[in-house]
């Protein structure tokens, strides 16, 4: 292979899966039965923010030839049914969102390297298919693949036909080395300050990217919205998290304040900072600092921004004193009184984890001190809240009703102290983890799609697979009616 500036590269950001669920009997759930539900958001106008930066690397490093084709977006209200499949007596059916495969013809011939990155395994289907489409329309053409499912299961990409599965970060001196024999590229880490600039300007569709993960954004918040971190990896041990005990950096601030430059030079206002856990920066009195100077710097800039990855927030309390003067500066906001924008804060995800095993997770501070922090969160003006706790395979009845009872409790305070609109959300694990060891029930290889938040596909102690899965929307019923209702159309609610 060729690897001089001639070498053409096209990195394809494959169209995405809804996963609709049919076949509800049971009268507890009389409301969905002709309408089924959605399983979470669909992302139909989600930023390639990854690609973008695997192609700044690409031409700055080895001077390839780089263009991003995103199928999803080009045609992001296309749906195509995919599968149909019966689970646990429902019925599934797997729609694939954007563009067909044949939107990519004209990119596929005349590239030499195509790229693509898989991080949710529940789409790996259509990856699966999008690998075997590129190999049949040019057998000569080379597939690269990295993302989090493929770290978790590089053999499993490498059999769909992929010729590199990169395990970590993407590494360019793997396609300079010329070496084409398909195989697995070990764990790789690429410097984190040379992540700092992503190719927006080959993202034809910038300006259109206006889907956070967490659903649409309040009224106020501008488009289009960008993914960032300032920090990546995280040394605790939380068991369903795919970056626990992982190397922590943080980015210096001059470096940090000119990646927000490059951000809004390229049009972006709205940040989706997704660090694995920002907060570890406030541990000594020099990170806080720092901190706090980053915050003000996006304050300057008028970005609004979410923390759709959660925050420590057990961090913004020592011994039941808050920080407020942190709080502020992560998750208050002002509004324009002429264009109505905000500049600040506007949403949060906050990982409560469990009511019942708290000590499992060192992290995790007394419901008293948590609930303390829920309350400034509340009354502090931050539009939404969204609230988050995931259901060990061992949950019995006793575990749902303390998880009830809690999420009740956090409710009043919400209600009691502000005027934010919040969900309360309950997840399942995900099995596919390289450090997580479960018996299926399902293979990942027969229905990837049910390796989902809101999808179990193994049997729990005290209740099979669909018990569980009904559990969990009890559960929601119950604490989030408005949330329920909205796993009709597929954008999950805040109330």
């Amino acid at each position: 292979m060729n690897t001089t500036k001639s070498t053409k590269v096209t990195l394809i950001q494959h169209p995405t899966v809804a996963i609709k669920i049919t076949g509800f009997t049971n009268p507890d759930f009389d409301y969905l039965a002709y309408s089924g539900i959605y399983l979470g958001n669909i992302y139909r106008r989600i930023i390639p923010a990854s690609l973008a930066r695997v192609a700044s690397v690409m031409e700055r490093e080895l001077g390839f030839e780089v263009d991003i084709l995103d199928l999803r977006v080009a045609d992001c209200d296309r749906e195509e049914r995919y599968k149909v499949l019966d689970w646990e007596g429902y019925q599934v059916e797997v729609l694939k969102v954007g563009a067909p495969f044949s939107y990519a013809d004209q990119a596929i011939l005349e590239s030499d390297i195509i790229g693509i990155s898989s991080h949710f395994t529940y789409e790996s289907g259509v990856v699966k298919d999008l690998i075997g489409y590129i190999k049949q329309l040019n057998p000569q053409v080379k597939v690269i693949v990295g993302g989090a499912d493929v770290s978790a299961r590089p053999h499993d990409y490498l059999a769909f036909g992929a010729d590199l599965a990169f395990i970590g970060d993407f590494n360019p001196q793997e396609l300079a080395s010329g070496n084409w024999e398909p195989r697995m590229v070990g764990a790789y880490r690429h410097p984190f300050e040379a992540l700092t600039k992503p190719a927006f300007h080959k993202l034809p569709h910038l300006m259109e990217y206006e889907d956070s993960h967490d659903g649409p954004v309040p009224e106020g918040v501008q488009t289009p919205i960008g993914f960032i971190y300032f920090t990546r990896g995280c040394p605790r041990e939380c068991n369903f998290c795919e970056s626990r005990k992982s190397v922590y950096e943080y980015l210096d601030l001059e470096v940090a304040t000119a990646m927000l430059d490059h951000y809004q030079q390229a049009g972006i206002r709205t940040l989706n900072i997704v660090d694995d856990n920002l907060l570890l920066q406030a541990a000594n009195k020099e990170g806080r600092k720092r901190l706090l100077e980053l915050l003000q710097a996006l304050r300057d800039r008028k970005f609004a921004w979410e923390f759709p990855n959660g925050l420590e927030v057990g961090r913004l309390s020592k011994n039941g004193v808050l920080d407020e003067e942190l709080m502020e500066a992560l998750f208050t906001h002002t509004v324009d009184s002429e264009t109505g924008q905000i500049v600040g804060a506007y949403r949060l995800y906050l990982p409560v984890e469990t009511f019942d095993r708290r000590a499992d997770y060192s992290k995790l501070k007394p419901l008293n001190e948590q609930n303390g922090i829920i309350a400034w969160l509340a009354s502090c003006g931050l539009p939404e809240l969204d609230f988050g706790i995931v259901l060990p395979p061992d949950a019995d009845h006793d575990l749902m009703e303390k998880t009830k009872n809690g999420y009740l409790e956090i409710r009043d305070i919400v209600n009691t102290f502000g005027s934010a609109r919040a969900r309360y959300s309950v997840f399942h694990l995900i099995p596919i983890a390289t450090f997580r060891s479960m018996q299926t029930k399902y293979s990942v290889q027969e229905l990837p799609e049910g390796w989902h938040f809101y999808f179990p596909v193994y049997d729990g102690l005290h209740f099979s697979a669909r018990e569980l899965f009904e559990e969990r929307l009890r559960l929601i019923k119950e604490v989030d009616f408005e949330n329920y209702q909205s796993m009709r159309r597929g954008q999950y609610a805040y109330a």
